[in-house]
């Protein structure tokens, strides 16, 4: 299921090479201070087990098709929030944060028939990733709403993979030298309704093996570098189905699934037709939800294969909001039981990026104590 929150702060249904253009200087081009040494965990699922609980930067750097703009920059506030500030890095850090995953759209900022990500651009996105590289986070980067283009690949796969090609090949030199602290993430919420789910699943593992090679081949760290592959519409049912898997010979990738179910709940509100429901948490709720972590863990964890949950979250629209504090500390705790990453869905509407504090009552103690009591149960 392909499902985002939109720009007006509610959630919806959403649904070769080229080098990096002008000049740079060695800031702007590597990590901080040079390439960084690359520490690798002992395994995989123990790399992804260190990375706790994690916390999107929503409907900030993902912006799209915002023609009301006059500059590229003006995109991070386009959908309503503030611009991202290292202070709101560190409160998410110091709330137990381990992970912060920045969605970014970079398709509405490149130019060119080879696709060049404009600088200013490319400068603000590093500002951002640095902030929380400097507080210990690993960062999950990613290439957000390029729906529009991108699932375009089964009508025109050399076109598609043209503008993918040449988008990754520019962020892989930008930030090779990063250790591993910064994880690459294929694509955000990608399927192929014209195919059906088991040949999409299959285009889907072509995209996500060209990804992978080309982000080994582009040279210093990139080659260790821990990656995140993502599922067929990020859909726990489809994946598992249609039979998303790992390229062969590489063990550092992870599978990234997304969790808003049941989308009555956690994206409806009045007025949706297709339904909706104000309250959540019975113990029919609560099974299933179990349910759903635990295929994670069966079909892929304990086949060897890591998982985060890249996004989970509801909508406070038409809701009961103890019943969305119940949902989001049932989430997280979970899936920490299941050996997964949860990183919670935050478009503006849960944490107030200027004042720094929770805006719905009993979300910060119940979020804490989900993380203490999934981590106890693992």
């Amino acid at each position: 299921m392909k499902k985002f929150f939109c720009m007006a702060l509610s959630l919806v249904f959403a649904v070769s090479a080229a080098s990096c253009g002008g000049s740079e200087s060695s800031s702007q081009s590597e990590a901080k201070g040079g390439k960084k040494e690359f520490h690798a965990a002992a395994s995989t699922q123990a790399f992804v087990e260190n990375m706790g609980t994690g916390w999107n930067l929503g409907n900030t750097l993902d912006p799209t098709n915002c023609t009301w703009v006059s500059d590229d920059l003006e995109y991070e506030t386009a959908w309503g929030n503030p611009k991202a500030t290292k202070e709101l890095i560190q409160f998410v850090k110091s709330e137990g944060f381990d992970t912060i995953r920045i969605p970014t759209t970079w398709g509405d900022h490149t130019e060119g028939d080879d696709y060049t990500i404009k600088q200013p651009w490319f400068d603000r996105v590093q500002e951002v990733v640095d902030w929380a590289i400097e507080e210990d986070m690993y960062v999950i980067l990613n290439i957000h709403h390029e729906d529009s283009w991108l699932t375009k690949a089964s009508t025109d796969y050399d076109g598609t993979m043209k503008k993918y090609r040449a988008i990754w090949t520019q962020i892989a030199d930008r930030f090779k030298d990063y250790d591993e602290h910064l994880i690459f993430e294929s694509m955000n919420e990608i399927g192929f309704d014209d195919l059906g789910v088991e040949k999409g699943c299959e285009l889907m593992n072509k995209i996500n093996g060209e990804f992978t090679d080309l982000i080994r081949n582009s040279g210093s760290n990139n080659k260790e570098r821990y990656l995140l592959l993502a599922g067929y519409w990020t859909d726990i049912d489809n994946t598992i189905k249609g039979g998303i898997k790992m390229p062969d010979g590489d063990d550092r990738t992870i599978l990234s699934v997304h969790y808003y179910s049941p989308s009555t709940f956690a994206i409806a509100d009045l007025t949706s037709t297709w339904g909706y429901q104000e309250s959540w948490g019975t113990d029919e709720d609560m099974q299933y939800l179990d349910g759903q972590m635990k295929k994670l863990k069966e079909n892929y964890v304990d086949k060897g294969v890591p998982v985060i949950v890249g996004e989970f979250g509801a909508t406070h629209k038409d809701k009961d909001l103890e019943a969305v504090v119940k949902y989001t500390s049932s989430v997280i705790e979970t899936a920490l039981k299941y050996h997964l990453c949860p990183v919670w869905w935050d478009a503006g509407t849960e944490i107030d990026r200027t004042a720094l504090t929770y805006k719905v009552d009993g979300m910060q103690e119940a979020v804490h104590k989900a993380m203490e009591q999934g981590m106890a149960q693992r």
